[in-house]
């Protein structure tokens, strides 16, 4: 028992450490957003994101440093063998002896919440990330040259009358859109000196334009030197404010990212449920199972990671939960736990009723391992299974010591080198973008940035096989 109190007090520190950067790392994401979108000056806009990303950045450096005081990085193999065995203090991390009925249910367990907010935070965390390269991409980082030297001088939008008119063309784009292209010298005003001042715009118009026509501009009266911009307010506002993006542009990407944390929601909600399932109550149900092992769970068109469990009047039950031959002991197959289940989610019978319910794993030897549990499989063990809070399967005098096994919530342990290069390429990305480089280089630096994200993903959830037995780690 000490050194299980001991491995599990080792344990809890990386977990409350990585917890912390994955918070900071998230809020980092989070706030490049907003900052692009609705900071008006280009070198306070710029400023903030660079602050961001710098921060996530450090995140990276820390991580990377505490991998290093924690004796280097582990396989993922190690991390859930080693969480197994400190939740019981066995050699395998199973050693209970196999009796169907070994130990009284309990009705208070480890909470999910933890489970339920990384995976909340890996959807909130991706959206943003896509949503924000594609406002990087299309954003202005700053005004245009001339724009701004206008700016800086006192801008304002006229209409000033055509001097001379010469390339003109039409473009037949589509009904009631038709328009013209011109080049056209318009007068500003007189300088300093008293001569008139003049200017080559390019003004596009629906109606043909020609010589003592007006054409819209934005210029600089006390300076009309610095010569004009053919356009309106309508099409000139946003970039003369210093506003990254068209305010269409915003309420686009504002609207993409509200559907993105919808579709989260709805993911945590049918991977995880919103329940803490931390209390047992009446609506829950339990019942005696045999562990068959690691499996999938099949659907019309989808499959999940579950385990295979299988009750005493030979019906079957998928736990789903992501976990792989590699995570589990080979002495935990064939062996007796507790399963119970949320009874009343999904039993509405609509369409919209959710598919699985919240579940949990109790071991005899004091784990606990959450996942959830189709509504069709929880049905078909309504019979067998009984009321949690019943004296005959709630009977203990004295609460059980449960721990949570969850060795995905110490990945800083085992997250990769990897994850953490292409996190920094993620990152660099980013930053070059809130760089005026030219429009062909800003697509290529946003795809390479989604190629890094797309990497980080598939690093930080695919994990190495363990060793074959007899192979020299050394």
């Amino acid at each position: 028992m000490a050194d299980a109190a001991a491995h599990h007090s080792a344990s809890a520190a990386p977990r409350r450490v990585g917890a912390w950067f994955a918070v900071l790392a998230v809020a980092a994401a989070v706030a490049v957003l907003p900052v692009w979108l609705f900071c008006p000056d280009p070198v306070w806009r710029q400023r903030g994101v660079l602050v961001a990303l710098g921060a996530a950045l450090c995140c990276l450096v820390a991580i990377a440093l505490c991998q290093r005081v924690a004796g280097g990085r582990r396989s993922f193999h190690t991390v859930a063998a080693a969480e197994l065995r400190g939740n019981d203090g066995g050699e395998d991390g199973v050693n209970a002896p196999d009796v169907p009925d070994a130990a009284a249910m309990p009705l208070t367990l480890p909470s999910r919440r933890g489970m339920q907010w990384r995976f909340l935070g890996w959807g909130v965390g991706a959206t943003t990330v896509v949503v924000s390269l594609v406002a990087l991409v299309g954003g202005s980082p700053q005004r245009p040259e001339r724009m701004q030297r206008i700016h800086d001088a006192g801008a304002e939008f006229a209409k000033v009358p055509i001097e001379k008119v010469s390339d003109v063309q039409f473009h037949e784009w589509s009904k009631g859109t038709d328009y013209y292209t011109a080049t056209a010298v318009v007068r500003l005003g007189r300088g300093a000196d008293g001569a008139p001042v003049t200017a080559t715009v390019y003004p596009t118009s629906h109606e043909r334009l020609g010589r003592g026509d007006r054409a819209p501009v934005l210029y600089a009266p006390a300076r009309p030197q610095l010569g004009a911009i053919a356009g309106d307010e309508r099409r000139l506002g946003d970039a003369l404010r210093g506003d990254a993006l068209p305010v269409k542009m915003v309420w686009l990407l504002l609207g993409a990212w509200a559907v993105g944390m919808g579709l989260t929601l709805a993911a945590v909600s049918n991977h995880c449920g919103f329940r803490s399932f931390t209390r047992l109550g009446k609506a829950d149900k339990a019942v005696r199972a045999r562990c068959l092992g690691p499996d999938f769970w099949r659907g019309d068109a989808t499959k999940e990671r579950c385990l295979k469990m299988v009750t005493a009047s030979s019906r079957t039950a998928h736990f789903l939960v992501n976990v792989t031959e590699e995570e589990l002991p080979d002495s935990l197959n064939g062996r007796h736990l507790w399963l119970c289940w949320d009874a009343r989610r999904g039993t509405g019978g609509k369409s919209l009723s959710p598919k699985s319910t919240p579940a949990a794993l109790i071991s005899d030897d004091g784990w606990v391992r959450h996942g959830m549990l189709k509504v069709d499989d929880a049905r078909l063990l309504a019979d067998e299974g009984v009321a949690v809070d019943s004296a005959g399967v709630a009977k203990a005098e004295a609460p059980r010591a449960l721990r949570l096994w969850d060795p995905r919530s110490a990945w800083l342990l085992y997250v990769p080198r990897a994850a953490l290069t292409s996190a920094a390429l993620l990152i660099a990305c980013g930053a070059l973008l809130t760089w005026d480089i030219p429009g062909f280089w800003r697509w290529v630096t946003g795809f390479g940035g989604l190629v890094a994200g797309g990497a980080l993903t598939y690093f930080s959830t695919m994990h190495e096989p363990p060793p074959s037995p007899g192979t020299n780690a050394g």
